[in-house]
């Protein structure tokens, strides 16, 4: 009969052994399972080998008839295994399974609404009492919310290329298209008279506004001589020196107004 306290397994845990291990009860560091395991006078019974795999990963009878498993239990029985496994000098749970989850919490990452541009209520007030009569007026709120120098832009660009609305393309069906810039580009209606047709007041400022504000910021600068490229495009060659001197004189004028009040 062979010595049942051999060396090379569970069973050649000595007494001396089980003295170092006994600090871990101290420290809760085992379940009531792991305490019965070596609460047994020193002596061991024999156990059989267990595959870790079928204790993390339960097979489909066994998970059919499972009504509930509480996942802190599971942790604690993963956990205890592993302690085993290494007293053994095999590897742990974790080397083979997922670590388990003893609680799951879904990250929820606030949604933050987009800022709505603020109105400059002084500037509206300006601009109203500036266009009153004029079909722009409808969009003095939507200009008001581009800051001074852009909504300058805004509205002395509008007063050179169509007096405010007065001077403006129509689509098939005569409907103003809101374009008071001379916007060549395509609005949401597309194109009428070889100028962009837009859906509404607020669409056509947006557009317009959006691509000012961008010339201003590529040129660092928002005084109306650099801005000509909107009347000549990429180059000024086909226009007269004259026609550019007005346009930049009658842009200035209003844009001097909005700026510096």
């Amino acid at each position: 009969m062979g010595n049942p306290f051999r060396r090379d397994g569970l069973y050649g845990l000595s007494k001396l052994k089980l003295i170092r291990v006994l600090p871990f009860f101290s420290k809760r560091n085992l379940s009531g399972f792991a305490l019965i395991f070596l609460g047994t006078s020193g002596i061991f019974p024999a156990l059989p080998m267990v595959d870790t795999k079928e204790i993390a990963t339960p097979s489909t009878e066994v998970a059919a008839e499972t009504v509930a498993i509480n996942p802190k239990e599971l942790c604690q029985w993963q956990r205890d295994f592993s302690f085993f496994n290494r007293l053994l000098g095999e590897k742990k749970l974790s080397d083979e399974t997922e670590p388990c989850q003893e609680e799951v919490v879904a990250k929820v990452t606030p949604v933050v609404p987009e800022a709505t541009p603020e109105q400059d209520e002084d500037l509206k007030k300006f601009i109203d009492e500036m266009v009153a009569g004029y079909p722009i007026a409808i969009m003095a709120p939507a200009i008001a919310e581009y800051d001074r120098e852009v909504a300058a832009l805004i509205v002395g660009i509008a007063k050179k290329e169509s007096n405010w609305g007065k001077r403006v393309p129509v689509d098939a069906t005569g409907a103003d298209c809101f374009n008071y810039w001379g916007w060549k580009g395509a609005g949401a209606r597309g194109v009428a008279m070889g100028h962009g047709c837009f859906g509404t007041p607020e669409d056509a400022v947006q557009d317009v506004g959006n691509r000012i504000a961008q010339l201003v910021e590529l040129r660092k600068t928002s005084e109306p001589k650099n801005m000509i490229v909107w009347k000549c495009g990429s180059s000024c060659a086909t226009h007269s020196p004259e026609s550019v001197r007005k346009w930049i004189a009658d842009v200035d004028l209003y844009y001097r107004k909005i700026v510096q009040n």
